[in-house]
């Protein structure tokens, strides 16, 4: 008879893990809610079996003053490229009214590099409370890596030395 009582009670948690699981897929958080980019990270504009996404919190990019960092990487070809470009800047123009006195350098970045198909444009958007936030492409060939971070990195200046 103690081993049914196991059997049921392992059953429970079993089906416990299984529903909190469930209910955390079903509910994600997603920190670009409200964005136009949301889209992409939802799988809406290239299927989530299409891109590599990865997501990190916590101790391991804290050090670089990140506490989160979101991206997704997938094949695009030029008409894909646009797209996104147009949907990062509509992301950086709308934040951009938010901040009234956001100076020129705040604005998005581009670097090109010669003789290579490589492109990368870095936006900073409004802050979240005392959270800076960050969203970033680089297209290299047929391939294009989407990026959103967050933390307390106080410029793209000191965004771009973390990634150099």
């Amino acid at each position: 008879m103690k081993t049914n009582m196991n059997i049921g009670c392992s059953w429970r948690r079993h089906l416990a893990t299984t529903l909190l699981c469930c209910f955390a897929a079903l509910s994600p958080c997603h920190a670009q809610t409200g964005m136009h980019i949301s889209a992409l990270f939802e799988g809406k504009i290239v299927p989530a079996k299409q891109m590599v996404e990865t997501r990190i919190r916590g101790k391991s990019i804290s050090k670089y003053k990140l506490s989160y960092f979101h991206s997704v990487r997938f094949k695009a070809d030029e008409a894909l490229v646009k797209k996104i470009d147009r949907l990062t800047a509509q992301d950086f123009i709308s934040d951009s009214e938010k901040i009234k006195d956001r100076q020129p350098s705040d604005m998005g970045r581009g670097q090109r590099e010669k003789g290579n198909t490589t492109f990368t444009q870095m936006y900073e958007l409004a802050p979240r409370g005392n959270t800076n936030r960050y969203l970033c492409y680089k297209v290299h060939n047929d391939v294009m890596t989407v990026i959103y971070l967050e933390g307390s990195v106080s410029s793209l200046e000191e965004l771009m030395k973390i990634f150099q």
